[in-house]
């Protein structure tokens, strides 16, 4: 009752009454477990629960793998109508309960928006595969979100962010400087004076340290890069 159908195809949803936002790591845990499912590789699927904290870090992995490839091996390949949902979501109960999963309240709404897009799927065309209509879409996401590209422009971000903080680091040496010249602390009087920069100018010492921190961060941006 919320989409409707355009004479050439097009999908127009309506009614944004009750909607929410999955963070960036929640994505990208997403997207793996996914991607594990798609590509048949059950052990990635169950190393994303864990490390996601979904899977409590007590129980057994290669127990919680062997559930995921039960649920997910029987539907590989078929058609809408021949998937049960209710079977499927019993499934999924049985594991949950077993595993000690909890609910995570930020999945409630995709794990609705996905039922919901099933029904609509087969209401259409039945006869469709939505795991074989969602792997270019996954893997495209994962490249554009996570690839090369992405994690440069992220380590990019970072830097700028950094060298943004920087005049209220430098602010803080100087206090912790003054602090420490003041008797705050009982330190060699050689290393109070390289603390504090003595010896040299200190518009001199404030630029090697923004130096040593911008090539820091290009280093990280070069590495993420290559």
């Amino acid at each position: 009752g919320n989409v409707f159908v355009e004479p050439d195809g097009t999908l127009v949803p309506i009614d944004f009454g009750i909607m929410g936002r999955v963070d960036q790591a929640t994505r990208r845990y997403l997207a793996e477990m996914l991607t594990g499912f798609l590509t048949g590789d059950y052990r990635l699927v169950a190393d994303v629960h864990f490390r996601a904290g979904y899977v409590p870090a007590d129980q057994d992995r290669d127990r919680f793998m062997q559930a995921c490839r039960a649920i997910g091996e029987p539907i590989q390949g078929l058609p809408l109508r021949e998937i049960s949902i209710a079977r499927l979501l019993a499934q999924l109960f049985t594991v949950t309960e077993q595993f000690r999963m909890e609910t995570q309240p930020q999945l409630l709404l995709l794990q609705k928006t996905m039922l919901m897009a099933e029904g609509l799927g087969r209401a259409l065309y039945p006869q469709e595969n939505m795991w074989r209509l969602a792997e270019p879409l996954i893997r495209d996401y994962i490249r554009r979100e996570y690839g090369p590209e992405a994690r440069a422009a992220h380590a990019i971000n970072s830097a700028l962010e950094s060298l943004e903080k920087l005049p209220h680091i430098i602010e803080q040496m100087d206090k912790a400087g003054a602090m420490i010249g003041d008797g705050g602390f009982k330190l060699d009087p050689e290393t109070i004076a390289a603390i504090r920069g003595e010896g040299a100018p200190r518009g001199i010492y404030r630029l090697w340290m923004a130096v040593a921190l911008a090539l820091s961060l290009a280093t990280a941006a070069l590495v993420l890069m290559l």
